[in-house]
């Protein structure tokens, strides 16, 4: 039987791709929505870290919180952390218009994932690197509902459209094969599993 994870967490895809590593490992990541005073801090980690102390205090359980940034080379990696507020300000269009001239599109995703228990003085952070992205050179009409904003944009290695044209299945799988081995996920099973074997 798997253990469950509480992913503090209102967002369902993040929850499909917890899962499409950890059942591996025998554990179950379970969404619980806290709200949280947001930080404002450019690196994914720090941000994670800040929301599972938040979370921790209020729901005293064990718990993880993932964040993430889009970084594009040839803007000195903006947006960063920034992603909510380039969807809401420039969008998907502005990005492109910025990078129009431009011929290295190179972006990747930094994801982290702060992990604490009772016990711990502070959370422990897992992070790893989706590189290889690539900017469309323009803004796709998206296949699924579920896409955000930025995967109309970003084209993963290997493929000839962005994010958008495949299902939200699909780009949880791409995530755990792309990336064996350095995923968030499975660097805390291996914590877990050396803290708390099964």
């Amino acid at each position: 039987m798997n253990k469950e994870i509480t992913f503090v967490t209102g967002n369902p895809t993040k929850v499909l791709h917890a899962n499409e590593v950890l059942r591996n490992f025998g554990y179950t990541a379970v969404a619980r929505k806290v709200d949280f005073i947001e930080p404002r801090e450019e690196d994914p980690a720090k941000v994670a870290t800040e929301k599972a102390i938040q979370a921790f205090r209020e729901l005293k359980r064990p718990l993880m919180v993932e964040d993430s940034g889009i970084f594009i080379k040839a803007l000195n990696g903006f947006p960063k952390t920034y992603i909510r507020f380039v969807e809401g300000t420039i969008g998907m269009i502005g990005i492109l218009k910025m990078v129009e001239r431009v011929t290295d599109r190179y972006a990747e995703f930094r994801q982290s994932l702060a992990y604490i228990e009772p016990g711990m003085e502070e959370p422990k952070v897992f992070s790893y690197i989706d590189g290889g992205y690539t900017l469309a050179d323009k803004v796709w009409v998206s296949r699924y509902d579920d896409a955000g904003e930025f995967d109309k944009i970003l084209i993963p290695p290997g493929e000839t459209q962005p994010l958008c044209m495949f299902t939200k299945e699909w780009r949880a799988k791409r995530d755990k094969e792309a990336n064996q081995g350095t995923i968030h996920y499975q660097q805390l099973n291996e914590c877990l599993s050396s803290q708390h074997p099964l």
